[in-house]
């Protein structure tokens, strides 16, 4: 329920929030805001209340086959858990307009702010509470960051106050809006509850792999590319408020070279480094080398949509910024009937490597229904000034594999302790890699060394 808030609340709120920014009507923004702030809390406070009192019914269906103690305290954890969903929409709403000013530090710092009170409560707490400090600090941490988040929303000029106008036409057609994020928001999620109940079709052992497969690849992409996606809505959002197609188009073209920048050397990277990657982390216990084998091969079907799928979400950034929130749900439709389709269809041939193979296929089709709107609703792109850069940095990559292989053939020459060896087996390559990328991207031109020499300069 949280994350439906934290990931849609910013593709309604940010052109919405934008568009009075840009008029410089901030009075009329700030009164909108506080009546979305009043009427989401009361939305919001009335689902938890409503999941306090359900959970008593809907945690012991979860786990019917556990002891009684330890179902009742599922129950009280679930019950205080339930909170986030308050805290973390109203926080999904205050980054939104932050984002719409341009206002990145505390807005993107949430999670990093979440977890460090998290962290000092359950410190604090010294262990007398057991997991039901962990809770505890969740709800503890998300509050402090709906603080803080007022804070910073408090210096550019907002003061909140209670304002509930229900039937306000503006919060009517944002409550509208939401109808078709949502939408997509429960196709998106279909798709990891397909892979467990198509892996759990195929024996013991194959939704943890698919799991911890699946959970590389989106933390990488999370962590790396994520990022790039988040601040594009805004960009775009802005330069829509002021009518300019150019720049919107512009900033597009190059937030699909950063994330191509980014992107491909990290699939390159991932693609080569997947096993040794699985057995650093997982292979210990009843986690054999087989399963370590296979959790890298689905990585690999997988790498596809870690750099296909961010592309698709900045594409849709520009249709979001014009209100046009329709093709991006088509477009999930359209990835969730693929994926299931060709999953199913695989399933019966390749077994468990059918299920990212699919994903990646439905993210390729994804990609390609999005660049055919981008070119029918906005005309041309410009793509033909890619070309040089794409070129450069395949020969990049190319380069940087190279030197991956050759880091690679190093660690088989090298003796180190058993207890190194995992470690060294992805800490090496890794590094030969990315020196050799450097040294690549110098000789093809992939980095203007004209910006190096004033960094010289200085430093000398």
């Amino acid at each position: 329920l949280s994350s439906v808030f934290s990931i849609q609340c910013p593709k309604i709120l940010i052109p919405v929030f934008s568009e009075y920014f840009n008029r410089n009507q901030y009075t009329d923004a700030w009164l909108l805001l506080r009546n979305v702030v009043t009427t989401s809390f009361i939305g919001l406070a009335g689902i938890y209340l409503a999941g306090i009192v359900l959970s008593g019914i809907i945690v012991p269906l979860q786990i019917p086959g556990l002891e009684s103690r330890t179902i009742s305290l599922a129950i009280w954890l679930s019950r205080i858990l339930f909170g986030l969903v308050l805290c973390q929409g109203l926080a999904s709403i205050m980054q939104s307009v932050l984002y719409a000013r341009h206002s990145y530090l505390i807005s993107c710092s949430g999670k990093l702010v979440s977890n460090v009170v998290t962290i000092i409560f359950l410190m604090s707490s010294r262990g007398h509470f057991g997991i039901q400090a962990v809770a505890v600090g969740m709800l503890f941490g998300n509050a402090v960051q709906v603080g803080l988040l007022a804070l910073v929303l408090a210096t550019h000029g907002f003061r909140y106050h209670w304002v509930l106008k229900p039937g306000d036409a503006k919060l009517r057609e944002i409550l509208v809006s939401f109808r078709y994020p949502l939408a997509g928001h429960i196709l998106g999620e279909s798709g990891m509850i397909l892979q467990n109940v198509l892996g759990s079709f195929l024996g013991s052992g194959s939704v943890t792999v698919l799991r911890y497969g699946s959970r590389i690849v989106q933390a990488v992409a999370g962590i790396l590319l994520g990022s790039v996606v988040q601040v594009t809505l805004p960009l775009i959002a802005k330069y829509a408020a002021a009518n300019d197609l150019r720049l919107q188009k512009r900033t597009l073209l190059e937030s699909i070279q950063l994330l191509n920048l980014i992107g491909l050397p990290v699939c390159v990277w991932l693609v080569l480094t997947a096993k040794p990657l699985v057995v650093l982390f997982f292979q210990r216990g009843a986690f054999s080398a087989a399963d370590a084998a296979l959790t890298a091969l689905i990585i690999r079907f997988m790498v596809p949509d870690l750099l296909l799928g961010r592309i698709v979400s900045v594409t849709q950034t520009l249709f979001y910024a014009n209100l046009d929130l329709r093709t991006p749900l088509i477009s999930t439709i359209i990835y969730t009937a693929v994926n299931t389709t060709v999953a199913v269809v695989l399933l019966h041939f390749v077994g468990v490597v059918g299920i990212p193979l699919a994903v990646s296929l439905a993210s390729i089709s994804n990609t390609i229904y999005m660049i055919s709107r981008l070119r029918s609703r906005f005309g041309s792109l410009g793509w033909a000034e890619m070309w040089g850069f794409t070129c450069r940095l395949v020969s990049t990559c190319v380069v940087g594999g190279g030197g991956f292989v050759v880091g690679t053939k190093l660690v088989t020459l090298t003796t180190v302790p058993y207890s190194l060896t995992k470690l060294l087996a992805v800490a090496m390559p890794t590094a030969f890699g990315m020196c050799v990328f450097i040294i690549g991207a110098l000789l093809f031109r992939l980095v203007d060394t004209r910006l190096l020499l004033p960094i010289g300069g200085r430093a000398s």
